[in-house]
């Protein structure tokens, strides 16, 4: 029987992506965030999305850039040690982009109610704090009939696409992350209508059936496949390659400079049209080789 396969460019895929859509991205902070994805988003200019991001960084950072953000619905936006990402953060004071907060835990609780179609997830988590008074309408105080205790019940929050970065696909939309996943992507990825994956590389479905084991979402949950080669970069993509600590200081020097920070976006980051273009415009292979991760 014939499968469809889920092969698509990268533009074909974005191009999926509405304007006022909410969108959620994978990733960890500096690692695993589908940064080619983002790009293209911003590329074809989308408009008043709403991004929704467990502990996310530079892929929120330049959507906002870009101008494609309306809210932000996150626990963390933040460059690590070298503090909050800047233009997030120049939204957010100046209001021209909308922050929803929560703790890590209390996003997972709303987007496992999405996921699995029910009213609201309980969760200790948030108890004691601010969060409900901040967010009346997605969570609420309740407490357990039988058992008295109290908890904090968190409502569905619907994700329209995900798009998450993997190390290995098939052609069909099996999609593997080495060596397992260790970050939160398969959260938003249950919660989501659809599903977009860049992966470093495209194998072959005999690979998936010898280990259906090491499978991460199986085709059904996925809608399209993008084959892209440091896809995540100028974040990491363990365990192949780490992230661009030099891009991070450069960019992050550039966006204390309005007046710079124009032409660093038109030259590093919109510019260039292909990714292998964008990749030239980082260094090209001098970069490559000195991100990646050796065997010890």
């Amino acid at each position: 029987m014939s499968r469809m396969k889920k092969t698509s460019s990268i533009e074909e895929a974005i191009a999926r992506v509405p304007d006022g859509a909410t969108i959620a991205l994978g990733g960890l902070s500096m690692n695993s965030t589908p940064m080619a994805l983002v790009r293209e988003l911003v590329r074809q200019g989308k408009k008043d999305l709403v991004v929704v991001a467990i502990v996310n960084g530079l892929g929120v950072d330049w959507l906002i850039a870009g101008g494609c953000v309306r809210r932000v619905v996150s626990g963390l936006v933040s460059f690590e040690g070298m503090g909050l990402a800047p233009n997030f953060r120049k939204a957010v004071e100046a209001g021209s982009c909308e922050l929803e907060e929560y703790s890590e835990y209390l996003l997972i609780a709303r987007l496992r109610a999405a996921a699995t179609h029910v009213p609201f997830i309980p969760t200790k988590a948030g108890l004691g704090t601010d969060v409900i008074k901040l967010h009346p309408d997605t969570t609420r105080l309740e407490v357990d009939q039988v058992s008295g205790e109290s908890y904090i019940a968190c409502t569905p929050l619907p994700v329209d696409v995900a798009l998450v970065h993997a190390n290995e696909a098939d052609s069909l939309g099996n999609v593997r992350v080495n060596p397992k996943l260790v970050w939160m992507d398969n959260e938003i990825v249950n919660a989501a209508e659809t599903t977009i994956v860049s992966t470093e590389r495209i194998i072959s479905h005999r690979d998936f059936l010898a280990e259906p084991h090491r499978t991460t979402y199986p085709r059904f949950m996925v809608d399209a496949i993008v084959e892209i080669p440091w896809g995540a970069y100028p974040n990491s993509c363990f365990p192949e390659y780490t992230h661009d600590t030099e891009f991070y200081d450069v960019y992050s020097k550039a966006a204390a400079q309005p007046e710079k920070f124009g032409e660093f976006w038109e030259q590093r980051i919109t510019g260039p049209v292909s990714h292998t273009e964008f990749m030239g415009a980082q260094g090209g292979t001098s970069t490559l080789m000195r991100i990646r991760r050796t065997s010890t």
